[in-house]
Formats: C-alpha cells, structure tokens, sequence
C-alpha cells in the first residue's frame, strides 16, 4: 500500500480521464467520452477534480499520464500538461496505456490482453497476467497483426480478458466460438486515469523530472513517414523520443 499521492491523467484515447490516488484509495476520478479536443477539457477536468478532493496541487507527490502508445495528439497534450505541472521540479511518470488498461481488470485470476486500434489490421497488444491483486507482464508491449494475438491466446491456458477500444472487433472476429475469451464490462473497457494510477503505483521508483517524460509511441509518426516517403524533407524527427 502506497501513502504518496498520485494524480493521474489519460488523454491517450477517445477518453479525456484523471483521478487521484491516495493511500490506496481513488478519491476522485473524471472520465468522459468526448469529442472534443482533450486540450480543451483535460485541464478543466484536473482542477474541478482538485477541489472536488479539496486537494491542491502542491498536495500531490506524484503526477502519473499514459505515454503510449495511443494517439499521437492525445499522448502530447496529456504530455505536455503533466510536464507544466512538473516544471518546477514535482515528480513525475509515464506509464504504459496498454499496462493502465490492464490494471482496469487486475481484479480477476485471469490473462488479460489490452488491444488499441493502430491503423487498419494493425493493434497495439499488452500481454499481462493477474493472480486478482497485482499484474505480471507476459510479453514486451508491441504494435502488431492480429495473427500474433490469436497465436498468444493459443499459447496461453485459462481465461483471457480482452481490454481496449479494439476488444469487442477482436473478440467477435478472433474468439466469437471460445468461451474462456471474454470481453472486460464496458466501463473497464476504455482508458480511465484510475488505471494510470494504479501502474504508477507499481513504478513509482521510476518517478523522475519533466525533462525525462516522453510519449513511447511504439511506431514512427505520420512526420516520419512522409520524411521516410520523400514527403517532408524539412522535418528531422529530432524532437521526437521513443
């Protein structure tokens, strides 16, 4: 059990969420589904959920965002907004979506494997197992063809849970006739910062500064492949870090 205070944030999806971990206990958490640019809402989100908790900003030790993989746009703003609150000198962390995600379901003895949308037949896959308390990773975060999460499930004895915006897609083209495949309850499915939260809790050794937070993309930009294309001869890609 933890007794630091952990704000977390998630604008790596269709989902703008944050929430506040203390001493084991989420105090608060916003989560909406929206349409609008996470720039606009997130931020509003944060300070409303402050003063809901009657907590300020000086009161969190530690400031948790999914860095990736998820949106490219929706990673940097999260990003960036962490690394403002951070500047001068709060700690901070980034934490794996995929890994956040799976921390949603962490409550069931089960395989769980978180899915996003990449591009089209191509999904971001998390491999973990829970034991009902704590998460074991199965296999290194990768981006991939849906023929790897077939073959892992294949692998793997037992339950399977299924995690992510693409779970459903999955679950009806890959496992519609396997029973021990099932889909997490639809308000588990999405990114929610509650989840952040509990996979900072599990890495806050790795708390650091502002200047060390990245988005981990885990595939190159659209940048990148124009300049890999011939399409952007002015772009370095040298402010990217994955």
């Amino acid at each position: 059990m933890i007794d630091l205070t952990v704000l977390g944030i998630d604008t790596s999806g269709k989902t703008a969420s944050c929430a506040v971990l203390k001493d084991g206990v989420i105090l608060g958490e916003t989560t909406v589904y929206t349409k609008l640019t996470h720039s606009q809402v997130i931020l509003p989100f944060v300070k409303r959920l402050l003063e809901d908790t009657e907590l300020t900003v000086d009161d969190i030790d530690v400031v948790a965002v999914a860095n990736g993989p998820g949106s490219y746009t929706g990673l940097r703003i999260g990003i960036a907004l962490v690394k403002g609150m951070c500047f001068g000198g709060k700690k901070c962390l980034g934490v794996s979506t995929l890994e956040a995600l799976a921390q949603n379901c962490v409550g069931v003895k089960a395989s769980i494997f978180s899915v996003m949308s990449a591009r089209p037949g191509i999904v971001y896959f998390g491999a973990y197992r829970s034991d009902g308390e704590k998460l074991t990773r199965l296999a290194k975060d990768t981006v991939c063809e849906v023929d790897k999460i077939l073959k892992t499930a294949e692998s793997i004895e037992g339950d399977i849970v299924l995690v992510g915006d693409c779970a459903e897609k999955l679950k009806n083209e890959l496992f519609s006739a396997d029973e021990r495949v099932r889909l997490a309850p639809c308000h588990e499915r999405l990114q929610r910062a509650s989840g952040v939260c509990e996979a900072a809790a599990c890495h806050l050794d790795k708390a650091a500064g502002a200047k060390e937070l990245w988005a981990q993309y885990l595939q190159i930009t659209k940048a990148e492949k124009d300049l890999i294309d011939g399409h952007s001869p002015v772009y370095s890609g040298a402010d990217v870090k994955k």
